[in-house]
């Protein structure tokens, strides 16, 4: 089935029955991602499913017109832009399907802002504040699995993969009879081949370099042995067997770590952990904090701490 024109968004084939689709601009900077559509298949599904489409409930309105009804929705992890516009799926009739721990956070915001360790660095009204700004409305039921875990609508399979350096409950999706290989929010956010985006994204104290290394290596092999496309949440169709997504995400993690040896390098040696800490906060090394204020500015702080963490560590720079 060939995708229609829809304004502000990009909906592509990765076979003729299941659609990559992508929401081009959005209101909030972290109210959207990339998911799947599963189209009806004589002798698969007799309702259309959607796999990890958290957009603007307008589009989502549009895309069931066309393509409804549909009858279940998997989320795979709970950052905001997986979960804030899951309700409107809900809404149409949608079963809402998500991983533990994080299912919880569909359900009420306080479950987001203490799961990610927010509590510990700042007051609910900011995360609030976040979440009105990217959309965010609770969902009424959610039917939660366990990450590694395989889901099965009438004859559609979803094989459910822990990726956990990204969160917790952070999953990818393989669909073994289609061949397709959905790897969520790892890493691979180019919107085309040679764009660089942010890459590998650990900014919580959950979070784990060596674990997203392993994780990388892991959904390759998968990819190479299993799959013949690769989607991702923030990026465009990959045909096996191009290995440039592993090598982009491996390549955005060094330039990481380099850019924390650098910064490392101007501060005095006999600073301790806590102090070498504040003073490359001052640096702005991967967001332009000069520039924020409000809870934007408290939560850009403690995403960027928690990443210039991970890279001392890796660096052998110990906290004390």
């Amino acid at each position: 089935m060939s995708a229609p024109l829809i304004d502000n968004l990009e909906i592509k084939n990765v076979t003729n029955d299941i659609l990559l689709v992508h929401q081009i601009k959005a209101k909030g900077n972290f109210s959207t991602c990339d998911g799947l559509i599963i189209l009806p298949k004589d002798d698969r599904n007799s309702k259309t499913i959607v796999l990890d489409a958290n957009i603007e409930p307008k589009y989502i309105k549009i895309l069931n017109q066309i393509y409804g009804p549909v009858s279940n929705y998997v989320c795979t992890h709970g950052h905001m832009d997986h979960t804030s516009h899951v309700y409107a799926w809900e809404q149409l009739g949608a079963i809402v399907h998500a991983p533990n721990p994080e299912a919880t956070y569909l359900l009420d915001l306080h479950n987001f802002y203490e799961g990610f360790g927010f509590n510990e660095a700042m007051d609910y009204s900011l995360i609030e504040k976040f979440g009105e700004s990217n959309g965010y409305y609770k969902c009424n039921r959610v039917l939660s699995f366990e990450p590694g875990d395989s889901l099965k609508f009438e004859k559609f399979i979803v094989e459910t993969i822990s990726l956990p350096g990204h969160s917790k409950a952070h999953v990818g999706l393989f669909l073994p009879d289609e061949k397709i290989l959905h790897i969520s929010c790892l890493g691979f956010d180019q919107p085309k081949p040679n764009i660089d985006g942010f890459g590998p994204w650990y900014g919580f104290k959950e979070c784990s370099i060596e674990q997203y290394l392993r994780d990388i290596d892991y959904v390759e092999k998968l990819f190479l042995k299993k799959a013949e496309f690769l989607t991702s949440s923030h990026s465009y169709i990959t045909k096996n067997p191009d290995k440039s997504p592993f090598s982009y995400m491996r390549k955005k993690i060094e330039q990481n770590q380099n850019r924390v040896d650098e910064a490392l390098k101007s501060l005095d040696f006999q600073l301790n952990f806590k102090e070498k800490l504040k003073k490359m906060l001052e640096l702005d090394i991967f967001f332009p904090k000069k520039k924020m204020e409000g809870f934007l500015l408290n939560i850009y702080t403690l995403w960027e701490s928690w990443i210039i963490r991970k890279h001392l560590e890796r660096s052998k720079i110990i906290n004390k």
